[in-house]
């Protein structure tokens, strides 16, 4: 049971460093469940980070992170990644990134839209 919707609780998305950082975005975990419902089970492996600790696991300078509009999910099957990015996609998300563990997900509306990286 979460507490910000039925599967997903604010304590996945906090900043690892351990500032308490955890405004995540409604509008992303929306994004997640819907996902997760198709999906099953996600592994939040960073969510919300704090500009110092963004800096310093290498965090792209203009990342959605510290606006707490972005998560990385653990991603290792060919056939998660293709459900977690068509459905991202028909759900509106418009920046994805695709890594070899992780898929990037956010929803910023200060940077630019349509990429997929």
């Amino acid at each position: 049971m979460g507490d910000l919707t039925r599967n997903f609780s604010n304590s996945e998305f906090s900043c690892k460093c351990g500032c308490g950082f955890d405004d995540i975005s409604l509008e992303l975990v929306a994004v997640l469940q819907a996902i997760r419902d198709i999906t099953g089970p996600l592994k939040i492996n960073s969510g919300c980070r704090c500009e110092a600790y963004n800096k310093s696991i290498g965090g792209k300078e203009l990342s959605a992170h510290p606006d707490g509009d972005a998560a990385d999910l653990h991603c290792i099957r060919s056939t998660m990644r293709f459900q977690i990015i068509d459905t991202a996609l028909q759900l509106g998300v418009s920046r994805i990134g695709v890594y070899k563990n992780f898929i990037h997900l956010d929803v910023s509306d200060r940077l630019p839209e349509g990429v997929i990286w």
